[in-house]
């Protein structure tokens, strides 16, 4: 078989064109499956949102369902970017307190996963339970791991080990997935990193009161 060097440049041209267009799908399809959920969110709107033609949905990823999974794995992707790989850390409050931050960071770029978690999250399906499986189960199995070493050192907040994760994960990403609710509230909201950082360490505190014991 000829090298990559041998194909034509129309070959290039087709490939670097088919990526973009895929690219241009997730992106359309992420704002799409965060705001109305999986089962109102509409292809033909996917399509127009990302300027393609709806019939490329199946041609790139086979079926709707394929498409919101793909968006899932990208999303999930871009968060493992915020957060340092397990084994970084030898101290459990050190990497306690960078999971938050970086969770925060991430919720405040990129809320649609939240939404789009909520969405799924509030019935049993299989999306949801290939959303857990795939994404969300190695997650809980390294907080949990945390959170116990935290607790053995009477460092957490006497919340039930079932629902500490979520209360934090809560804690930290419902002011972004709900930011237009916030914003009605309170007015326009303007955060920048320092206020995030902050933000984050206050989390740790409210969740951690022994560290000031």
């Amino acid at each position: 078989m000829g090298s990559s060097r041998d194909r034509p440049i129309a070959d290039e041209s087709r490939d670097a064109n088919d990526a973009d267009v895929r690219r241009q799908l997730i992106d359309a399809a992420t704002v799409e499956f965060a705001r109305n959920g999986f089962a109102g969110a509409s292809t033909r709107a996917i399509a127009v949102r990302a300027g393609a033609h709806q019939p490329q949905i199946n041609y790139h990823f086979s079926s709707k369902e394929a498409l919101w999974r793909a968006v899932v794995d990208d999303l999930f992707t871009q968060l493992s970017s915020f957060l340092e790989p397990e084994g970084t850390f030898e101290d459990p409050v050190d990497e306690f307190r960078q999971w938050v931050l970086g969770l925060v960071l991430f919720s405040a770029e990129r809320p649609e996963l939240s939404r789009l978690i909520m969405h799924e999250a509030a019935s049993y399906n299989d999306r949801m339970n290939w959303l857990v499986d795939s994404h969300v189960g190695p997650y809980l199995e390294r907080r949990v791991r945390v959170w116990s070493s935290l607790k053995d050192r009477g460092l957490t907040e006497a919340i039930v080990d079932e629902f500490a994760y979520f209360a934090l994960i809560g804690a930290i990403t419902i002011p972004f997935c709900l930011m237009p609710h916030v914003e009605r509230v309170h007015g326009p909201v303007d955060y920048d990193r320092a206020t995030l950082e902050r933000h984050a360490e206050g989390l740790v505190r409210a969740f951690l009161p022994g560290l000031d014991s």
